[in-house]
């Protein structure tokens, strides 16, 4: 009798086929008992692999046999990973000389590596198995960029490089840290980025498609698991060391959780179209939702959060 593999260990192959609920729990069993800083730096170390070695051959055949408007339809609904993990990439290394200790610092320096090896494994996605291809990751990245709408340009592009900025500049302010840390790992990782991921890789799976693309991007969410605990442990600490950040993350979330769920909730033409056949367009918004209730919880902070409809059906 086969043993079954602990999400926390498995090889790409196997993250294949694990669902990614499975993933995403490793999140909520951190909050439970959250990790130090150096035993996140561990689960780094155990939790590698590697870009560079994904086979992207069946993903690119299944591609070759689909529709237009197919092609167009996953095209777009990829495109905000893909230029939000270039985004997150460039606006970290601020964060990193802000960090007021060593042990955050250096577990920090662990997700800067992982931002980029995340947007390295969706460029060759894009180029090897959906053949997009404009010669320099820069010029693919300016047609990704086309697919966004306003409310992810608004977070993904124009606030993560604004709060960064400030960061960089006054990198002993820990206001502007307690901010951006707000933003980035409880709002565009913790909010956006998990509930998007959930949905198609869910979706992905029930479809069998894309196996290749598949285990990478659970890789990519078991990545984020570490950096969104990380987050919550270091909001939870800086109220708990001076509860005037409190005042700061509740400005940052009135600012940012709204337009984020905006981001993530479909165009009212794609929710008469979702619920025309039978599909849930609010599965995405109301998870992030309870998401970010979760860990305002273990923060240790309560406010009113944005409404999103019930199931429909």
């Amino acid at each position: 009798m086969s043993l079954e593999i602990s999400p926390e260990t498995a090889s790409l192959n196997q993250l294949q086929q694990t669902p990614v609920d499975r993933v995403l729990n490793i999140i909520d069993e951190g909050l439970v008992h959250l990790p130090t800083y150096r035993e996140l730096y561990y689960r780094w170390e155990r939790q590698q692999w590697s870009a560079q070695e994904i086979d992207f051959s069946t993903d690119r055949a299944q591609w070759d046999a689909m529709s237009a408007e197919e092609r167009e339809t996953r095209i777009y609904g990829l495109s905000a990973f893909f230029k939000g993990e270039e985004c997150v990439t460039n606006t970290l290394a601020p964060y990193v000389t802000a960090m007021p200790d060593d042990e955050k610092r250096i577990f920090l320096t662990t997700q800067l590596v992982d931002e980029a090896r995340h947007t390295v494994f969706f460029a060759r996605f894009f180029n090897e198995a959906l053949g997009m291809d404009e010669g320099r990751l820069e010029n693919t990245l300016d047609v990704v960029e086309k697919n966004l709408n306003d409310e992810l340009r608004y977070i993904l592009i124009e606030s993560l490089a604004e709060v960064g900025e400030r960061i960089r500049q006054e990198p002993g302010n820990m206001a502007h840290l307690v901010e951006g840390v707000t933003l980035y790992h409880v709002v565009v990782e913790g909010m956006m980025a998990l509930a998007g991921q959930r949905n198609i890789l869910e979706v992905y799976r029930e479809q069998n498609i894309f196996p290749a693309f598949r285990g990478g991007f659970t890789a990519v969410a078991r990545d984020e698991s570490r950096h969104v605990i990380f987050g919550v442990k270091f909001l939870r600490e800086m109220i708990q060391s001076d509860r005037t950040n409190a005042d700061v993350i509740y400005g940052a979330l009135n600012k940012y959780a709204p337009t984020a769920l905006e981001a993530i909730t479909p165009a009212q033409q794609g929710i008469e179209n979702m619920l025309a056949r039978g599909e849930d367009p609010w599965v995405s918004p109301r998870y992030a939702v309870e998401s970010l209730q979760k860990k305002l919880k273990v923060i240790g902070l309560s406010l009113p959060l944005p409404t999103v409809p019930p199931p429909p059906f």
